[in-house]
């Protein structure tokens, strides 16, 4: 029966009822089905036996009323008498016929139709010599009637016959009645013990089932269903301190589990209205910080208004010497490609004086060719001198040409010192010129250089420049940033005011519906919570002190790619935040 134990209430009251069901339906179906069978049999007995047998006594009757009609018209004294029976005579005779032409249909044995076509043929006969007898009679006289009687006596057997065999028909339907009859009883004694026993059978399963049910009911509430309700009535109006017994309660009951119930219900009531006071106190806290909060809030954000004043002028001059750094980059670059120019214009002149005291060099060198060619040519000239005098008057001429060589080797000669001499003064004064051109090309690259490094600062300058302004930018926007986070405090602040106040009046409305129900004297304690640090005793940190505590130069903020929050959207993060026990845990306030 463990099975049975496992099953729900309501599986175990549809089992029941079902299985009630089903006997009720076998009681119901036995009963149908034998009724059946009397039914059919009582109206096989009704249609086949009594109607048959009621068409047989009709004949039979109708076959008596015949005989007798005859009897009285033969019998009778006057012709309307005898005419009148007669005329009986006549409808009897075709009362009986139709009667047995019915009764006929009514016999299915091949018995009962021999006997059936037997009696037709006796009482055609018996029509026949009725039918004689009442020939005569219209001929015969009312005071003369002995051939009439003589022929109503043989009649008198037919109809003795017709009559005997008209009893056995209907002799043969009662019987076939009393069988039928028989049956039905019998069939009735069947039904009447089968129901019975269906019934009482139904009745000790029912009863079984019944106390079944009731056991485990009993066991599950784990008491009386009066008794429970009375508990459960009791706990609905708030009454925590009715006593339950639970010394019949089974584990499992819904007795030992309202039990439990109510010792939870009592220790969470105890533990609500111990609280609540609290919660209060905490609520006042809240509402002391959230305005203390909001003057700091309101004394931050004018002086974000003056910080972002400040910034936007020092981002105007940043701006402005980022202009006139600009301007001088511009200038230095000019200046440094004019110094470029310059050095290579140095540089070319440089390199023309080299190759005019290469070209002097070479010049001095022929001269210096000239001179030994003028020398060659004045010792030739000697010679031919000499030569002529030896000579004599034949070499006069010759003389007087060789002295004009010579002459003119000594001129040039002398012409080639003095050009040699002012080749010498040249080259020396372009090697001079070189040397001087060469440090002012040695000057003109430190020129370059120095116009290069200018620059180069100026440009450094520039960039530095527009990092700062850049920075002040992001400083400006983050300081923007800054004031809406303040002016959203402001509004959180607020409605954070709002909510301690819904606060308080839900805390008041709490105690008054934890005070519906009744505890014992005896109720749990709840430690009070840890002070909370008073936000307006808190001291305030100096930037000193912050740029100490973080060891690091100030970034500049980078604005955020996201919009700011709505305020609603950040009461309810924050709300989120506490419901998901994110909350700092010690009573104070999280720094925004």
């Amino acid at each position: 029966m463990e099975w049975f134990k496992r099953l729900k209430v309501g599986t175990k009251l549809i089992a029941g009822f079902l299985a009630v069901a089903a006997i009720g339906a076998l009681i119901g179906t036995a009963g149908i089905l034998r009724s059946s069978e009397i039914n059919d049999l009582a109206d096989l007995m009704y249609f086949r036996e009594i109607v048959g047998l009621s068409h047989a006594s009709e004949a039979n009757i109708q076959l008596i009323g015949a005989s007798r009609a005859i009897r009285s018209a033969v019998l009778a004294t006057t012709e309307d008498e005898r005419r009148a029976h007669v005329a009986s005579v006549q409808a009897s005779l075709k009362s009986m016929h139709e009667e047995l032409d019915k009764t006929g249909s009514f016999f299915v044995t091949e018995e009962g139709k021999a006997r059936v076509r037997e009696t037709q043929q006796v009482v055609q006969a018996y029509d026949a010599g009725l039918q004689a007898v009442l020939a005569l009679l219209q001929t015969e006289a009312l005071s003369n009637t002995r051939v009439s009687v003589s022929k109503m006596n043989e009649v008198r057997q037919i109809a003795d016959k017709a009559d005997e065999l008209l009893g056995q028909l209907v002799e043969r339907k009662r019987a076939n009645a009393r069988e039928l009859n028989d049956q039905t009883t019998e069939i009735y004694e069947q039904v009447r013990w089968i129901l019975i026993s269906l019934t009482v059978g139904g009745v000790a399963l029912g009863i079984a089932i019944g106390v079944l049910l009731t056991r485990g009911l009993t066991r599950q509430l784990g008491g009386e269903p009066a008794d429970v309700a009375s508990v459960a009535g009791a706990i609905a109006r708030g009454d925590l301190t009715v006593p339950i017994d639970v010394s019949r309660a089974k584990p499992g009951s819904v007795v030992l589990a309202m039990q439990r119930m109510q010792s939870s219900l009592r220790d969470v009531v105890g533990t609500v209205r111990a609280s609540s006071g609290n919660i209060a106190v905490g609520a006042t806290q809240i509402a002391t910080g959230n305005a203390d909060l909001s003057q700091r809030t309101e004394e931050q954000a004018s002086n974000l208004e003056e910080t972002a004043a400040s910034m936007e002028e020092l981002t105007s001059t940043v701006m402005s010497s980022a202009d006139t750094a600009k301007q001088a980059a511009e200038l230095a670059r000019s200046a440094s490609d004019a110094a470029q120019k310059g050095g290579e214009v140095v540089g070319q002149v440089v390199s023309m004086m080299g190759e005019i005291n290469t070209s002097s060099r070479k010049i001095a060198d022929i001269i210096g060719v000239i001179d030994g060619i003028a020398f060659q040519t004045n010792i030739l000239a000697l010679n031919a001198a000499v030569e002529a005098a030896r000579a004599g008057e034949q070499g006069r001429g010759f003389a007087v040409v060789a002295s004009e060589v010579r002459s003119l080797a000594q001129k040039s000669a002398e012409a080639a010192k003095e050009i040699k001499t002012l080749i010498h003064d040249s080259v020396e004064k372009v090697a001079n010129g070189g040397q001087l051109v060469n440090a002012a090309g040695t000057s003109m690259e430190d020129i370059v250089g120095q116009v290069r490094r200018v620059s180069n600062l100026i440009q450094e300058i520039t960039s530095a420049t527009h990092e700062q302004t850049s920075g002040l930018s992001q400083i400006n926007e983050a300081v923007m940033q800054i004031d809406q986070v303040t002016q959203q405090n402001a509004a959180l602040v607020e409605e954070s005011a709002a909510a301690a106040d819904s606060l308080n009046l839900q805390v008041k409305q709490l105690v008054a519906a934890v005070g519906v129900f009744k505890l014992d004297e005896v109720a749990p304690r709840v430690s009070p919570p840890p002070s909370a640090v008073s936000v307006a005793g808190a001291p305030r940190p100096s930037a000193r002190d912050l740029s100490a505590h973080n060891g690091r130069r100030a970034v500049p903020a980078v604005p955020s790619s996201r919009a700011p929050q709505p305020v609603k959207a950040l009461v309810s993060a924050n709300a989120q935040s506490v419901a998901n026990g994110n909350g700092n845990g010690n009573g104070e306030w999280e720094s925004f």
